[in-house]
């Protein structure tokens, strides 16, 4: 499995839990190193320098990591908890730092939800995620709704219904999918008492995620309030395409192409006949050479028959290459 995709049940995805950056960023981690094939857990281990790198925490500050993981081994997440069903548990049951080498275990009560996956993935009730994509954000709630809205995108593809991509939330549960702790005293799920104002949770929450989700995602929301008289009441969420964003990727790949040779040689004959079409009608070659660059970056360069058919192969083969790696 790739390293770069994480499987995940979705009762996970949207269980009540707050974690920080760090922490989130350390669990997308663990989940990348976990196959949905494997019936048990193993401690799995990675070098200091690299899973500091990841978490994007600077060597000379490398006692944070600890204290991050501690606090994450007290973190209780809320899978359930209504009149017939209460399930509770932690991420994280062991870590060691030695040696430069850092180990760690999920908690086996996890097991359900990222292990021997394969039937209940046929299902449609596991989601795939892009770990690249959550080290992306610098946000914990938009790493979040990231893996909420995954849930509902790959529900539309299945069933193809575009009402799927509207999530309708009460706004006490969405603040308490998004900063919610578990509080053994009482036995609630406590918000910290800043976000009781929406005008906060709006600013530092919502807003933060709707940027950044429009800025890196492949599809982001647009969110309407829903009021009873002057109190918010819920949250109407739509999801959208990020066209501009995909077809900026798809730019860049093109372009990696052509820099790496898969395609310059093709390219280079392409605008070669075309110059030599035109002749004199040319008054700058350069020009008009980066011009037809330009065309080829946006995916809007034409060519003959002959040469269309060897893009066509090529094409073929890059795209068995993304499906081979996403395996």
């Amino acid at each position: 499995m790739s390293k770069d995709l994480i499987i995940k049940d979705n009762k996970l995805i949207r269980a009540k839990y707050s974690l920080n950056l760090h922490q989130t960023r350390f669990i997308a981690h663990m989940a990348s190193r976990v196959n949905r094939n494997d019936l048990d857990f193993f401690t799995y281990e990675i070098s200091l320098n690299e899973l500091l790198k990841t978490l994007k925490i600077e060597r000379r500050h490398w006692r944070r990591l600890e204290r991050t993981l501690t606090t994450l081994m007290t973190k209780i997440i809320v899978i359930e908890s209504n009149e017939y069903h209460i399930e509770k548990t932690v991420l994280l049951s062991y870590f060691k730092i030695e040696n430069e080498v850092v180990k760690y275990r999920f908690d086996k009560s996890l097991k359900p939800f990222l292990l021997d996956l394969d039937n209940k993935f046929k299902k449609g009730s596991y989601t795939k995620l892009s770990f690249e994509k959550i080290l992306s954000f610098d946000s914990q709630y938009s790493a979040k709704l990231y893996e909420v809205l995954e849930i509902k995108v790959r529900q539309n593809e299945r069933y193809k219904n575009r009402h799927l991509l509207e999530i309708n939330y009460e706004l006490q549960d969405l603040k308490e999918l998004l900063l919610g702790q578990y509080n053994s005293k009482t036995g609630k799920i406590d918000i910290p008492k800043s976000y009781n104002r929406f005008n906060n949770f709006k600013n530092r929450v919502l807003d933060m995620a709707h940027k950044e989700l429009k800025e890196k995602g492949d599809y982001y929301f647009e969110y309407e309030i829903v009021k009873t008289g002057k109190k918010v009441q819920s949250l109407k969420f739509t999801i959208h395409k990020n066209g501009e964003k995909i077809k900026k990727e798809a730019r860049e790949k093109r372009r990696q192409f052509l820099l790496k040779g898969e395609e310059k040689q093709l390219v280079a004959e392409q605008i070669k006949r075309m110059m030599a079409r035109q002749g004199d009608k040319i008054r700058d070659k350069l020009k008009y050479e980066q011009k037809m660059m330009q065309l080829y970056f946006q995916g809007k360069l034409k060519y003959d028959k002959d040469l269309q058919e060897i893009k066509d192969e090529l094409d073929k083969k890059a795209l068995g290459n993304i499906l081979n790696y996403r395996k």
